[in-house]
């Protein structure tokens, strides 16, 4: 069982177990604070934020590489990047942790802790004990998605993708569902700048639904089916790899048919590894955010979202007839024919970075 499932049983348990005739007075918790730029550089604060005054002396925190199973657990032999730092031990190298007067906020400013790990996703893992004043301890560990990304401008870059089409398989954890999207890539290589146009997947029949190789993938064309589109820019890293990241926007989407869904201030960052794979695919990693949104009708406000998420290039025989390409005249043809919500501007102009990428 991962940390995710645990901290919700653990929840349950509490409130099942709690005598009915005494009200039940929990346990703090943390919530990791969405930076109002959407992502975290090593110039920006990571905050987090308790439910109510902590004892100092109980908050620990490690932070590992996002190495985990298919269980959500980490893989064997994972070592921690930072450990067990405390605010009595802080700074913890380059990582320093500060708790404000009413002990309700901690503050991290990680500098260059993370410079190796830039534009990847990693795990900030707030240890079980964390306790109030009354002595009330939280008996789970509780584990948030982040990431460091590396200050991303305009400048030239020398990339080539397999296909330039990528899959993203990620837990949107609130609502909760999988979301799973096809991207197309068109690059600037003069500037970085790219456009993508991201449309929604299905994972195929009898597959499980956290399934994240482009071979389970299916286009639904009809209403089920949608594509947006969204800016951004490419940075080359001293490993050979690159680093996107988009610019956010803000997403209107139905999802399993019925259900409207916004996604408020959605921004995509991760890490390009063109080539990397031993059948020849790209490998793509970092983390999806959101700074809060909406579901249902009438609609729910959903919390913000930080969530890992990975994917690879498709193949061309993968890449399904009717897909929204980028560079096409009229990506929506198909789409807009079977009754699907392809959310592209008409007539669709997608820039210089089209010409550019296809020369």
């Amino acid at each position: 069982m991962n940390h995710r499932t645990a901290a919700l049983g653990a929840t349950l348990a509490a409130l099942l177990g709690a005598p009915a005739c005494e009200s039940y007075d929990p346990p703090p918790t943390t919530s990791l604070v969405q930076p109002t730029s959407g992502l975290w550089t090593k110039n920006t604060p990571v905050v987090l934020r308790f439910s109510e005054p902590i004892v100092s002396d109980s908050l620990v925190v490690t932070v590992w590489p996002h190495d985990l199973d298919e269980e959500g657990d980490l893989l064997p032999g994972t070592h921690p990047l930072v450990d067990a730092c405390t605010v009595a031990t802080s700074p913890c190298g380059t990582f320093v942790m500060t708790l404000d007067e009413d002990r309700t906020e901690l503050t991290i400013t990680v500098n260059d802790t993370f410079a190796e790990e830039e534009g990847v996703p990693l795990i900030l893992d707030v240890h079980a004990g964390l306790e109030d004043g009354a002595g009330r301890k939280r008996r789970v560990n509780d584990w948030f998605d982040f990431q460091i990304s590396p200050l991303c401008g305009s400048q030239p870059i020398d990339i080539e993708l397999h296909t330039g089409v990528i899959s993203l398989t990620a837990n949107l954890q609130v609502l909760p569902i999988w979301l799973h999207l096809y991207m197309d890539m068109a690059i600037d290589p003069d500037t970085g700048l790219a456009t993508v146009v991201a449309s929604f997947a299905k994972v195929r029949s009898g597959l499980p639904s956290n399934y994240n190789h482009p071979d389970g993938f299916e286009l639904p064309l009809d209403i089920a089916g949608w594509a947006v589109t969204f800016n951004g820019c490419i940075i080359a890293q001293k490993d050979g790899t690159f680093f996107f990241q988009s610019d956010p926007f803000d997403v209107n989407i139905t999802v399993l048919d019925t259900i409207p869904v916004t996604l408020a201030g959605f921004q995509v960052q991760g890490t390009l590894d063109p080539r990397s794979q031993v059948d020849g695919r790209d490998f793509a990693s970092g983390t999806l955010s959101t700074t809060g949104g909406a579901f249902g009708d009438p609609p729910n406000s959903v919390d913000p979202i930080t969530s890992a998420w990975d994917g690879f290039s498709f193949t061309p025989e993968e890449i399904p007839e009717g897909l929204p390409r980028t560079c096409e005249e009229d990506p929506c043809a198909e789409m807009d024919t079977e009754g699907g919500d392809c959310q592209l501007t008409s007539p669709w102009t997608p820039g210089a970075v089209c010409p550019a990428a296809t020369e």
